[in-house]
Order: structure tokens, then sequence, then C-alpha cells
């Protein structure tokens, strides 16, 4: 039996993180090797290497070849328990945080649906292996590994149906909004929302009518627009100089929507404001 691997990195009740890994692990089962029932504190995933097993959860029982995981939840018992014949050899990483939830939602794993089936055609392994390798040597830092871990997460992550995936149309909404008021000193486009989040433009386009009720693009004017009033409220800086700071290409197209939403242009709305 491979010796296993566990380190802690910070603080395992500190949840206020996005994502906090707690330990990895790596481990050659002999046969008929057996763990629980037992309750974990937090996330565990397991994946299978080789070999094949058992794994229960209420009163479900789930056969386990190479290239499958399983998912353990928070303060849900379980048992998992490997083949007399042919045992398994696994490797595996805890975790938790503030989207650790949604995260394994975006990769199709919940309470209800806790195993895994890899279609990365190796990728995933070599991912896990990596991320095993890294911390059981201590050859990167804390950010490094959360970053390989958000690796493993993107080659598990299920983007073939996105307009049926499990994830709440106020969230793909929320991400959305997030891109566009961290990005809109950019000449980011539409395009650029969907893909970042991960759906198509159109189906970005109702989220937005139906949560907004206004296009993304005019989601985007008018923060850029709601960004430019706070400039010139708070500041001497010149209109061109705001324009640019805001997203928009040529003071032109900048007055032209501001006007449009206002009713007065960027100097007129500032001497109105009593600002020199």
């Amino acid at each position: 039996m491979d010796r296993s691997i566990e380190y802690i990195i910070g603080d395992p009740l500190n949840i206020s993180s996005s994502l906090v890994l707690h330990l990895c692990g790596k481990e050659k089962c002999a046969p008929g090797h057996s763990f629980g029932p037992a309750m974990r504190p937090h996330y565990l995933f397991h994946y299978v290497l080789d070999g094949k097993g058992i794994f229960v959860v209420g009163d479900k029982t789930y056969q386990l070849n190479s290239g499958q995981g399983f998912l353990i939840s928070p303060g849900v018992s379980t048992f998992y328990a490997a083949d007399d014949h042919s045992p398994w050899n696994y490797c595996w990483f805890g975790f938790d945080g503030l989207d650790a939830k949604t995260i394994l939602e975006r990769c199709s794993l919940t309470l209800e649906n806790p195993i895994y089936t890899d279609q990365s055609d190796g990728l995933l392994k070599n991912a896990l292996l990596n991320l095993g390798e890294s911390f059981e040597h201590h050859q990167d830092n804390e950010y490094k590994l959360i970053a390989q871990l958000y690796l493993v997460f993107s080659l598990m992550c299920n983007t073939t149906d996105i307009e049926t995936s499990c994830m709440p149309i106020k969230q793909y909404g929320h991400k959305a909004t997030e891109f566009i008021k961290n990005n809109y000193t950019y000449n980011i486009k539409i395009n650029d929302v969907a893909r970042h989040i991960g759906i198509e433009r159109s189906y970005l386009y109702k989220i937005f009518m139906q949560l907004y009720h206004c296009s993304p693009q005019q989601y985007l004017i008018r923060h850029r627009l709601l960004m430019a009033c706070r400039l010139l409220e708070s500041t001497n800086a010149s209109i061109t100089e705001i324009s640019y700071s805001c997203g928009f290409k040529d003071p032109s197209a900048f007055n032209k929507h501001f006007k449009n939403c206002y009713g007065k242009t960027p100097t007129n709305y500032r001497k109105h404001r009593g600002i020199p």
C-alpha cells in the first residue's frame, strides 16, 4: 500500500475563500480493503486510477471502475470498498470553499448524483496526479496548487448542454454582470461576456431580458455611463480621458450615448452639478 499523503493548507475550518484545498492522497488498496461507514467535514473526491470497487451512500450502492470517481459530501455517511479480485488504486483530494458547491454542480456532481465518469482522454488523470505530486513534495506555493485544482475542475466541467445545466439563471446573470463591472474599461464585446460564462450569446440575451429588462449591450453601455458620471462628479479629468477610461472608443460616441441617456452632454452634466 502506498503511503497516503495528508497535509493541511491553512486553517481547515476557514472556508471564507472561493476554493480551499485541504489534502491530497493516493492509495493502492489491498483486496477487500474498506473504509466506513464514516462522515467527512468537507468535500472529498476519489478518482479510480485502475481496478474496481464499490461506493455506498444512503440506500444506493455504486460499482466503479477505472476512469470513474465518487464524491463524498460534508456530513454524509458513506462506505467504500475495494474489489476482492481487482482492488482499485485511487487518488483523492479534499476541499471546500464558498464556490465549492457551484463548481461541483457545473461538473454534474451533487449529493443525488455522486458518480463521475471521465471523458477527458487522460487529461484529468494526469492533472490529478500532477496535483498530488506537487502537494506531496511541496513543489509549489498555495496559489499554484489552487490553480492546479481549478484546472482539475475545468477538465471535469460539463459544458455540452449549457442551457439545461443546473446553474440557476440568476447565477449566470451575476457572473455576466460581474464580468462587465470588472472589464467595462476595456473594448469587450458581448461575445466575450457569453464566452466567459460558457453560454451562447442568444441565451445570454434571454437571461438579461428576464433579469434586467435590457439587452447585455444596453447593460454594458449603462454601466459605462454610470462610471462616467462618477468620474465627472469626483474628478477634473477631461471628457476625452473619461471617455477612454469608461471603455468608449472615442469622445463623440461617448457624448452621443451620454446625451441619449441623460438628456445633456457630459460637459453640461458637469456644469449642472456645479463642478468646474
